[in-house]
């Protein structure tokens, strides 16, 4: 996913700033292990897919997606840049819905090839 300066600015300010230890690995950049996470959010991918030349580690994506989720601050990120879609009139949310008719049922469940055999055997 690619931001606009102006969105990476706004999100700077939303996302926590880590201080770089004297000694270690340089600290991967929050607005890029944010783009990172959007692209695995967006692609349906493993975490293990993420491109670290271009984001960070998967590893790195995976600790500070978990950390910004519990502390809110995925959220707030998330609705800025909802917030930014919405005002330039690319995304409308009172017309989205969720359309459970495309989640497959797991084996056993009512109508499922599975359960459908184990009746027809008793």
């Amino acid at each position: 996913m690619n931001l606009t300066i102006e969105q990476r600015d706004r999100l700077r300010a939303i996302l926590p700033r880590y201080e770089q230890k004297a000694t270690g690995r340089r600290r991967a950049d929050a607005v890029q292990v944010f783009e990172g996470i959007l692209w695995l959010l967006t692609s349906g991918a493993r975490w293990e897919d993420i491109d670290k030349r271009k984001y960070a580690s998967f590893q790195t994506c995976h600790r500070y997606f978990q950390e910004w989720a519990e502390s809110g601050v995925f959220l707030r990120a998330l609705a800025e840049l909802v917030r930014d879609g919405e005002d330039a009139g690319l995304i409308r949310l009172h017309e989205g819905f969720i359309d459970g008719s495309f989640v497959r049922a797991k084996g056993g469940a009512i109508g499922s090839a599975t359960a459908t055999k184990a009746r027809a055997a008793e």
